[in-house]
């Protein structure tokens, strides 16, 4: 697949925890290998946000920190989601666009007074491109584990499309960029939700 522009070379994108209803193809992109291409994993680890929430994270052969931002980020957007927006550590992880986007994901559950239950999956992780301060990782994401609850831990009567298949698993992108202090962050987060056939293939 050919590469996405980043840092310097970017497009505008979308939040990282639930794929908006509209779909997206990314930039050039010939019929995504996303999954095919990325190396198989060499380790899986199973992050504890709550005792009923975790995410799954398939890390790939080589694993630095440009993915690393992009999972750190996954992850405390949950924990902030968890703890009802209390958390506010996914704030540094993220700056532009991505900042926005991530106190929307988690306001829109801190708004509602829900929160979530289940595992959540990231697997196929890989860098796809790098220019200088910038780079491209592409990952698949499977959220058709979680469940939305209300303040009584009950799942809520109108699950969001983001949890039932085949919505739930969708191709995500994330526009990283190191700052001057040394450190990636995310700066602008995109997917390819179904029927996008970068999407289709996240399907396992």
């Amino acid at each position: 697949m050919r590469r996405l522009a980043v840092i310097g070379l970017v497009t505008a994108l979308t939040a990282c925890g639930a794929p908006a209803e509209r779909g997206f193809t990314p930039q050039g992109a010939a019929p995504s290998n996303a999954a095919a291409e990325a190396a198989p994993p060499a380790t899986a680890e199973s992050i504890a946000i709550t005792d009923d929430l975790s995410v799954s994270i398939e890390w790939p052969d080589q694993r630095d920190d440009m993915i690393t931002a992009f999972t750190d980020s996954y992850v405390d957007q949950w924990r902030a989601v968890a703890s009802g927006g209390a958390d506010e550590t996914y704030l540094t992880g993220v700056e532009d666009a991505a900042s926005r986007e991530a106190y929307a994901w988690v306001s829109s559950f801190t708004r509602t007074k829900t929160s979530a239950q289940g595992t959540a999956k990231l697997y196929s992780i890989r860098v796809a491109a790098v220019d200088g301060r910038g780079a491209e990782i592409d990952a698949c994401v499977d959220t058709s584990g979680v469940k939305v609850v209300d303040a009584t831990d009950t799942p809520v009567a109108d699950q969001p499309n983001w949890t039932k298949p085949p919505k739930s698993i969708y191709f995500q992108v994330a526009a990283v960029r190191r700052g001057d202090d040394g450190t990636w962050r995310v700066k602008l987060f995109q997917h390819a939700a179904y029927p996008d056939q970068a999407a289709k293939e996240c399907q396992r």
